[in-house]
């Protein structure tokens, strides 16, 4: 058996009675120290407090270093940022059972917005279209012009019409782009829609 409780025990005894009300021990360069107030060797260490039979009745833990502070911090952080995401979620898909009534009402309101961003997408390929056919009209007056200089504002059109063209293929890729997005987006909202709606989240409090 170790002999610290027993030299803990013979600390205590050496206390006066009146002061053993409360004793704070700790270990430190290999010894135990013991006092009715914390001992100066126990300061930025683990130490506990006995009551006047010896029981400890308090464990206080030695103070956190930099770095365990940095990824106390860290972790307090993540959690912080866990609880938020978690309350968007649930703050959404409040929203979401609360904005629709039924499966269909969310479908039908999906299909009017991609219904509107299709329109949008038909009226850039018609853009398109008209800075084609303009490309064929600046083409022909070009023709008039390949044993001699091509007139400046001629030379200007084309180069304008051409990043005209460049403008309106890019701009048809980036919706048509949006429009997956927001199919799959939908498809997602709707998954969690039907899962919301089968707990009946409406009425939970």
């Amino acid at each position: 058996m170790s002999a610290a409780p027993f030299r803990l025990a013979f600390l205590l005894a050496l206390l006066p009675l009146g002061a053993q009300a409360d004793t704070f021990c700790c270990e430190a360069n290999g010894k135990t120290y013991c006092d009715d107030g914390i001992p100066l060797a126990c300061h930025g260490k683990a130490y506990r407090q006995l009551n006047n039979r010896g029981i400890v009745i308090r464990q206080i833990a030695a103070p956190l270093t930099p770095e365990q502070k940095a990824q106390r911090d860290a972790e307090l952080a993540r959690q912080r940022e866990e609880e938020a995401k978690r309350a968007e979620e649930d703050r959404r898909d409040r929203k979401l059972v609360g904005t629709y009534a039924s499966l269909t009402e969310l479908d039908f309101a999906h299909e009017r917005v991609l219904t509107d961003m299709r329109k949008g997408q038909q009226q850039l390929e018609q853009k398109l279209i008209d800075a084609e056919k303009r490309k064929k009209q600046l083409s022909n007056e070009a023709e008039f012009y390949q044993k001699r200089a091509m007139p400046l504002n001629l030379k200007g059109q084309i180069e304008d019409n051409e990043r005209d063209i460049q403008a309106q293929q890019k701009a048809i890729a980036t919706r048509k782009q949006d429009i997956e997005t927001t199919k799959q987006k939908f498809e997602e909202e709707k998954q969690r829609y039907t899962r919301l709606t089968s707990g009946d989240l409406r009425s939970r409090p």
